[in-house]
């Protein structure tokens, strides 16, 4: 076949190369009027859609490799706390400072004072009734038998206070005036001599009392100051200490690792 002229050939390659293109487009085209049989046979092309899976195994890298490095120095501030609450200079003692051993001194000499208060203030309790005596006995320096001739009243209260409670009774007849005629001899001289020895053993008792709060005050004070102490000793390591926090992937899943890593 001739070409009657060259630009009537140009025009006719054009449109050959244009439907060419457009071919897979209008083999999409099934199902629709608009399509155009274009390849012979029975089945039509059918559009395919592919995908690229790309597998990839992580594993450590170089950036997530680390060292672990212990510090032997480093004190647990909290750790001391503990200690010096549980045992006054224990916690001191654990940061390396020589103050727990006066902190321990005061919980010696706390617990000392408290007994022997204590055992002072029980033994003038003790006497102050032997010097009261049996209060049914008449020989006694009190008695209710002196006190109700002196009187002439009924002592069936103060009976049963002394039978309920001894300790209250005794304390009753020491403070409260209403029964100062029932002491033997001169009732306000035996009287004044009863209660000094009551007072002693109030004096102790508030002592032992006083030494029990001394030595909490202690136990608090040493956990503040074994927590300080212990911060003071950590404070030169802290310049040359360093955490590192380091991310991969292990097994297909994220692994992440802090570190405290000493500089030398």
């Amino acid at each position: 076949m001739r070409c009657p002229s060259p630009a009537r050939c140009l025009a006719l390659a054009l449109a050959c190369a244009a439907l060419l293109q457009a071919v897979p487009a209008l083999a999409v085209l099934r199902g629709s009027p608009l399509a155009v049989p274009l390849v012979a046979g029975r089945e039509r092309p059918l559009p395919m859609l592919a995908q690229r899976s790309i597998v990839r195994d992580w594993g450590p890298s170089e950036d997530s490799t680390y060292t672990e490095l212990e510090v032997p120095e480093w004190k647990s501030e909290g750790r001391a706390a503990v200690f010096s609450a549980a045992l006054p200079g224990a916690g001191q003692l654990y940061a390396g400072e020589g103050s727990g051993f006066w902190f321990a001194l005061a919980e010696v000499a706390g617990w000392t004072a408290n007994r022997v208060y204590l055992h002072r203030a029980q033994s003038d309790r003790d006497e102050s009734v032997r010097f009261a005596g049996e209060p049914t006995d008449t020989t006694s320096a009190w008695s209710f038998e002196r006190w109700e001739n002196a009187t002439g009243g009924d002592a069936g209260d103060i009976r049963r206070v002394y039978a309920m409670d001894r300790g209250a009774f005794f304390e009753i007849i020491a403070r409260d005036p209403a029964y100062l005629a029932g002491w033997k001899g001169d009732p306000a001289a035996t009287h004044s001599a009863y209660y000094d020895i009551r007072g002693r053993s109030r004096s102790n008792y508030d002592r032992a009392t006083l030494a029990g709060w001394a030595l909490w005050l202690n136990h608090l004070i040493a956990a503040v100051d074994a927590l300080h102490a212990a911060r003071l000793h950590n404070l030169p390591l802290q310049q040359n200490l360093e955490l590192k926090v380091r991310s991969s992937w292990r097994h297909g899943s994220p692994d992440v690792t802090a570190a405290l890593v000493r500089r030398f």
